[in-house]
Formats: C-alpha cells, structure tokens, sequence
C-alpha cells in the first residue's frame, strides 16, 4: 500500500540529466502495467533540466529512464523532488528522500538478481542451497537496513520487504534453473519452499519485477519438481498461461497473466494463440483496470490474422536451389535499380522501420526504382511471413529464403564471423550488382533518395556512354 501525505496538491519532479537527453517515465503503482512502452517521451533542455509536475490526492510510484539509468521515485502530493542522473551515478534529493532511497535499495537488489540471466555471476558458484543464502544475504541484509532505519510507515516498509522476499525467491529459481548442474534432493527441498510460498498478497501487485517472474516461474516448476520435458509441450503460451494457476489466484493471478499477454503486445510478435487467451482473460476479469491497455493492442493481433496476402498487390518471387545470392534473388528486377530491405518477422527494429515506408515510397515516386523485401524467416514461419506483408501493407517484391539463399545472404552480408544484423538495406544497380552495401534506413528518407538518385544517375550515364 502507498502511503504519506493526504492533502492534495502538485508534486513536483525536477530531473537533472545530459544536455537534450531523453527522458521516458511511466507509472508503475498496482493498477499499471509497469513497463518501458507505456512511457512518456520527453526530452531535457540544452541545460539538462526537466520538471515533471502533477496534482495528486495520494502517493504515486513513478519510474524514470534516462542516459539507460532506471530509477523508481516516490511522489506525493506537495513534494518537491529532485533526481540527478550522470553516466557515473543517480543521486536523490527532495521531501521523498528516504522513501525514494529505499525504492532504490529494493531495484539495485533486483538488478542483482536479474544479472544471473545476462552475465557470469558470483551466485552461479554457490553449491549448496545454505551457501546460496549466505551469499545472497549479503545484498538482501543492505537492502533491508536501508529500508527499515529510516522511520518511514510501517505499510510502506512492510510491501518493501514484500518486494525484496520475491526477488530472494526469484534468485533461489534462477540459481536452481540455471547454475545448478545437478538437481539433487537438497536443491529440489530449496526450490519447492520457495514455490510453496503464497504470492497472493497485496505487495504483490506493485512488484516492479512481476513481468519476468510470471514468465518465467511455471516452466521451471515443471521442470525441476515434475521432471518435465520442455520440448515435449506443444504450445508454450498455453502452457506457461495455464501453468500461471499453480502459482497465483485472484489479483496476483490477473497481473501476471495481463504481463503475459502485453509483453506479446509490446513484442509486436502478434501470436495468434493470444487472441484466446485474451478472451479467456476478459471473461474471468471483466473489470479488469489492465484491459484499457491490452485491449488496442489485442484489436491489432486480431487484425494481424484476419490479413490475407493477395499476391496482385504484392508480388511474391519464387526461391529455388539456384539462388544463392541477393543478385540470383533479385534477378527478374534485372534492368532496375532496387532498394533491397533484408528482414525477418522476428526482428523488431525491422518493423519498426515499415512505418517509414509509405513516405520515403512518396519521396521516390519520381525515380525508377523498384522495393524489394527479402526475409530471412525460417520456413516454419512462413505463415507468419504471408501475414505480415498485407499487415504493414508493404507493396513490392517479396521473397522468403531458403536453407540455401539464407546461408548465401549470411556469406555475402555477413562479417567476418558470419554475423549478419538486421534490418539491413542494400541498394542494387541495374546490372544486379550491390551498389551500396550499406544503405540508409527507411527513417532517414533524405539520405535513401540521395543513394538512390546516384545509383539511378551513374546507371544512366553508363548507358549513355554506351
């Protein structure tokens, strides 16, 4: 629960951040999905400042993003709170120090936790359940003195403690998942205490690492006290939004199962099987304060499957065993120039660049030049693939690689260790031949149509010199 000053009246944030740096911020109390796309964009003044003001009648939890720096900060009505973030530190000042201080005791031990899943980390040696605690105790002790000397209100401290006790189970998973090479009975004990915990109370709904737990918490269930074989479920989704009930009930239920479902919204993955789940999620939370939020997104996965690929609109090219190449993939646009977009439907940064399309096609209309989509999906996806031209209503020319044409693409693209980054966009001359390798995005129109003007110029003037 929130707690602090009753009185209504503005709160006010002042950030202090990088000249012109961006500054995203989004609520993240029980009722909000507390997640990096539902934020708000602004940007700091040459000087670095930003205020952020608001009138509130109770506290409020706001989380801020800026120079990659996360931090939670605690608002309340007539406050007056300052947050000075630099590449090397934060520092908080302000009416809400000692609550904003504790909040950031409470991320920095979740950033602990969270790096058992991204780099080497010491937790990874321990080899006994008690050594694990001992270690881990260390960061839970710091936290928990910061928290509790600081005379804040006892129902504050009491969801802080919440917080930190989810992060420790979430370590004791982690650790039992992924470091322990052998799951012997002494571990299995360790986990199945940390499972059989309840997670249906109150601080749950505020916990800011609610999104990964859901995840992430019923597979490993399955797999370390069930002897399960992950390979064997057939459809994950349904399996880890079923699962979600040995875990969780009532509200703590509807958070994680709403995470669940916007972070395929956020993914922009569109996977059909939500659309059902979706439903299923309405019915048993018709009230839902989520819904608001997940509905759009949901209306667009709906969208997304209801697309046909109607091939007189976009024209499909055949990939056979004799492509190897971008040039043998390109061959019936021999004679044109083609801006060549290679992408998959897996890749965000690719999709988030077809909203640029329609106006650089604008900018272009007057050149010779033809748009040519070369996807690097995986058979398997093709349906996928099918579904997503008519969805971003990419006209052109669309082929999907096979086995052959991809490693061809990942030879010829690629870096010295075959690495190849995507969305990545060549330009052709009228022979086939790669004449910019390296060309500009979709959303930096300007610089295409200048490459795409000196391919169509020096094409030309090679013809004319014929």
């Amino acid at each position: 629960m929130l707690t602090g000053c009753c009185q209504t009246g503005t709160a006010t944030l002042v950030i202090k951040t990088g000249p012109n740096a961006e500054i995203v911020y989004w609520d993240a109390n029980r009722d909000d999905l507390p997640v990096y796309d539902l934020g708000q964009k602004s940007t700091a003044d040459s000087n670095g400042y930003f205020t952020y003001q608001i009138e509130l009648a109770e506290p409020r939890v706001l989380v801020v993003n800026t120079l990659n720096k996360v931090t939670t900060l605690y608002l309340t009505p007539q406050s007056c709170d300052t947050l000075t973030v630099s590449r090397d530190m934060i520092l908080l000042t302000g009416s809400n120090f000692d609550y904003n201080r504790s909040l950031q005791a409470v991320d920095e031990y979740q950033a602990y936790c969270n790096a058992i899943l991204r780099t080497r980390h010491e937790l990874e040696t321990a080899k006994t359940p008690e050594e694990l605690t001992r270690m881990y105790s260390v960061h839970y002790d710091k936290a928990t003195q910061m928290i509790q000397s600081a005379n804040l209100p006892s129902a504050f401290v009491k969801e802080q403690m919440a917080h930190l006790d989810y992060i420790s189970r979430q370590i004791v998973a982690y650790v039992a998942m992924y470091s322990v090479k052998e799951m012997n009975d002494e571990w299995k004990s360790e986990f199945k205490r940390m499972a059989d915990k309840s997670w249906d109370d109150d601080a749950f709904r505020s916990y800011r690492g609610v999104m990964q737990l859901g995840r992430q918490l019923s597979p490993m269930k399955y797999v370390l006290l069930e002897d399960g074989d992950l390979s064997n479920v057939e459809d994950p989704y349904r399996f880890m939004f079923d699962r979600c009930r040995d875990w969780f009930g009532g509200k703590s239920l509807e958070r994680v199962w709403a995470a669940f479902i916007y972070n395929d919204i956020m993914q922009n993955k569109h996977t059909e099987v939500f659309i059902e789940l979706y439903e299923e999620f309405k019915r048993l939370y018709p009230n839902s304060p989520y819904l608001s939020v997940l509905q759009p997104g949901m209306d667009e996965t709906a969208r997304f499957h209801q697309g046909q690929l109607d091939e007189t609109l976009y024209q499909i090219l055949p990939c056979d065993t004799t492509i190897q190449s971008v040039a043998d993939a390109a061959k019936s646009l021999k004679g044109k120039v083609v801006y060549v977009d290679v992408w998959a439907t897996w890749c965000g940064p690719c999709r988030s660049m077809f909203q640029y399309i329609p106006a650089l096609k604008e900018m272009t209309d007057s050149l010779d030049v033809e748009y040519f989509y070369l996807s690097i999906d995986r058979p398997q996806d093709e349906d996928t693939w099918r579904k997503t031209i008519p969805f971003y209503n990419l006209k052109g020319h669309h082929l999907l690689a096979n086995e052959g044409l991809t490693r061809g693409i990942y030879q010829e693209l690629g870096n010295e260790k075959g690495m190849l980054s995507i969305p990545r966009y060549l330009i052709l001359d009228r022979e086939g031949n790669i004449a910019v390798p390296y060309a500009a995005s979709p959303d930096n129109p300007q610089k295409v149509v200048r490459q795409l003007e000196e391919v169509v110029l020096s094409t030309d003037s090679s013809c004319d010199g014929e």
